[in-house]
């Protein structure tokens, strides 16, 4: 039992005040015991930078940790770090995180899993080499649409279109392909053309 309470003795730590004169792949904290090369304890997030003013736990086998980050030495982006992976969960509750400004995500591969996903944004910009989607039903509603594509290709079983007003169809030049019937009905139709118009069919009813 002596034993166990000599070798606990041994390496209880004391703490330091300490400022941060280094952090360039190691972290060197100046202290009253001297300059000394610490490591960043797992519950510091707070990636120290030089300058700042750090709490430091010094024990007699020559472990030294900065365990927080006290204050920034300047007015600058706090990077918080930690080698990894990491989980950030939220039990019976839900997790909010919330900037001012901006948000940004930079990975090299992300991913959102969710029974249900709401977007409410001013203005949303995609900028994306391939874009692939697999919806089961797609329901928009805008109010004014502006698509700008060099090729565009659809490919449906069935297609329906509803157009309550006027539609309009400009091209350079245009082919519809039907295997079957294909049935125009209206109420008035024109055909104008600038040189040739050719019927070509087996049998041609007009009337």
């Amino acid at each position: 039992m002596n034993n166990l309470a000599e070798k606990h003795e041994a390496v209880t730590p004391q703490l330091e005040y300490g400022r941060v004169i280094l952090a360039d792949g190691g972290v060197v904290v100046e202290t009253s015991l001297g300059e000394l090369e610490a490591q960043k304890a797992a519950s510091c997030l707070v990636s120290p930078e030089a300058g700042d003013s750090v709490l430091v736990s010094v024990d007699t086998k020559g472990g030294v940790w900065i365990l927080s980050v006290l204050a920034r030495a300047a007015d600058t982006a706090t990077s918080l770090e930690v080698d990894g992976d990491v989980t950030l969960r939220s039990k019976n509750g839900s997790l909010t995180i919330a900037a001012d400004d901006e948000l940004n995500c930079i990975s090299d591969k992300a991913a959102l899993h969710s029974n249900e996903v709401e977007i409410s944004a001013g203005k949303v910009s995609l900028t994306s080499r391939l874009f692939s989607s697999n919806v089961e039903r797609v329901k928009k509603v805008a109010g004014n649409v502006d698509e700008v594509s060099r090729e565009f290709t659809r490919r449906v079983v069935n297609y329906f279109r509803f157009t309550k007003e006027h539609e309009d169809c400009q091209a350079e030049s245009r082919r519809q392909l039907v295997d079957e019937t294909l049935t125009i009905q209206s109420k008035n139709a024109m055909i104008v053309s600038e040189e040739h118009v050719k019927i070509d069919g087996e049998l041609i009813h007009m009337g």
